[in-house]
């Protein structure tokens, strides 16, 4: 449940990076902000990779 929960904060903090950039800095540093949202993405990747092997684990145990 702790990766469900990760990828949701990764999620959320994705949304907040694009609305700071696009809203408060009005986009002026844009190119940051994309840097940001791509290794957020891989971070969100490895919670959703870990997340897919412990509940495959979990139903093979069960």
């Amino acid at each position: 449940m702790k990766y469900i929960v990760g990828m949701y904060v990764v999620m959320a903090i994705m949304v907040c990076v694009n609305l700071i950039s696009g809203y408060l800095l009005k986009g002026d540093y844009w190119a940051i902000a994309s840097w940001l949202l791509i290794a957020l993405f891989f971070f969100g990747t490895l919670f959703f990779i870990n997340a897919r092997y412990v509940l495959s684990k979990k139903k093979v145990e069960s």
